[in-house]
């Protein structure tokens, strides 16, 4: 049986409002993490783990991402996440609308 972590001096609503964010995430519910994540910033502002996943929920639902803070709170310890934040941002910035003659295309190989 694997050992439960033991989270130092954390709150039990701070790790159970980081669950049940964590959970919508995990559910791909990005608009309900959203907006829980922001509820629980009001109660715990200085939560790093809240405010990135908060970010990575913001980015799925287009919602804006303050970028050079993601930079600045870079660490060795949560690079991969703003990574991960970044390039959603990417990829919901670069990605072109398909035009109805392309839809028409892709939907059964030729066109219409």
């Amino acid at each position: 049986m694997r050992k439960k972590r033991q989270h130092e001096g954390a709150q039990p609503e701070l790790l159970a409002a980081t669950g049940l964010v964590w959970g919508h995430l995990n559910a791909y519910q990005y608009e309900q993490a959203y907006q829980l994540a922001v509820g629980c910033q009001q109660l715990w502002p200085a939560d790093e783990n809240l405010q990135l996943m908060r970010d990575l929920a913001a980015a799925e639902v287009l919602e804006p991402v303050d970028t050079g803070r993601l930079h600045a709170m870079r660490t060795p310890v949560n690079s991969a996440w703003i990574d991960l934040v970044l390039r959603r941002l990417d990829y919901h910035t670069t990605a072109a609308p398909i035009t109805a003659s392309q839809a028409a295309t892709t939907t059964r190989g030729e066109r219409k």
